[in-house]
């Protein structure tokens, strides 16, 4: 039987597959989809939530169709945080071919790992709740991203994150390429958007990590999302139940995430779903839990 961990991975690449799908299937039928970065039918789509924001702050009205939308989006993002970033943006699985997976961590490493140690002795002076989630987000770079791309679109008037998004270059490469073989249109864009890419993801590496603005965005909701969070059965963990200092779903997670820090349940507002913890935990102790829970679970005796 295919394992959790197995499962969610194949279940992340079919998804992402259905995306460019979509794409393509609109190019080629012209089925009105909507943009690259927004899919719908008529008047209502799913909006890039930062750029929909953008949208409102530089155009200084508030758009009726605009709102509704960003707030079927916000939902989604209250219920299951950043699983957007590993399940539907392209950008991970672009920066993927150019770099090696983050590689598994042994017992015996995660022991001596210099910053899963620091995270979780800074971890244990912060507070629980409200007060450490918004500590938390101040000290991401990734917030103070998204503040200044927002005063810079009400400043400038124009959506300016819109225009170096990864997402939208992603998919407007995919369109790009599609004008250029099918329909024979050359443009600057098959050579502006795959060049602007490669910078922001192949060269700039940490980008998602650091500087993602709609990260930044997602990380706030992502304080609230409780569903389909990793959990660790303590009764089998090797570092729970035996006192041995493994950090391998630390060293495997995109966003660092330790679930034995004792700020875990904050980190996991970064989680994205991804399910990388559950496929590479050494004693097969993390489940993705559908319902809200403690990261750490523990029987009660």
């Amino acid at each position: 039987m295919m394992k959790q961990g197995d499962r969610i991975t194949k279940a992340r690449v079919a998804t992402l597959a259905l995306v460019f799908v979509a794409v393509i299937a609109s190019l080629a039928f012209d089925l009105g989809l909507g943009t690259p970065s927004s899919f719908g039918l008529g008047q209502f789509f799913l909006l890039c939530p930062l750029g929909g924001i953008e949208a409102l702050l530089a155009s200084k009205a508030l758009v009726p169709v605009t709102l509704i939308s960003l707030a079927v989006v916000f939902a989604f993002a209250l219920l299951f945080g950043r699983a957007w970033c590993a399940w539907g943006c392209p950008a991970p699985r672009i920066r993927g071919f150019f770099k090696r997976e983050p590689k598994a961590e042994s017992v015996h490493d995660a022991a001596s790992s210099p910053s899963t140690a620091q995270r979780t002795c800074s971890a244990a002076r912060e507070a629980k709740g409200l007060a450490a989630s918004i500590r938390h987000l101040a000290r991401d770079r990734r917030t103070w991203a998204l503040g200044v791309v927002l005063v810079a679109t009400l400043i400038a008037g124009i959506p300016l994150f819109c225009l170096v998004c990864p997402i939208g270059l992603t998919f407007g490469t995919v369109g790009s390429l599609w004008h250029l073989i099918v329909d024979k249109q050359v443009t600057l864009s098959a050579i502006v958007f795959p060049a602007a890419l490669a910078i922001e993801l192949v060269l700039y590496r940490k980008w998602c990590m650091n500087l993602c603005p709609v990260a930044g965005l997602l990380n706030v909701f992502g304080q609230f999302a409780r569903l389909f969070r990793p959990r660790v059965d303590a009764s089998t963990c090797l570092q729970a139940s035996e006192g041995r200092p493994c950090t391998v779903c630390a060293s495997v997670c995109a966003e660092r995430i330790n679930l034995h820090a004792a700020d875990a349940a904050v980190q996991l507002g970064e989680c994205t779903r991804c399910g990388e913890c559950v496929k590479h935990c050494p004693s097969s102790s993390i489940r993705i839990a559908a319902k809200p829970s403690d990261p750490v679970m523990r029987d009660e005796a």
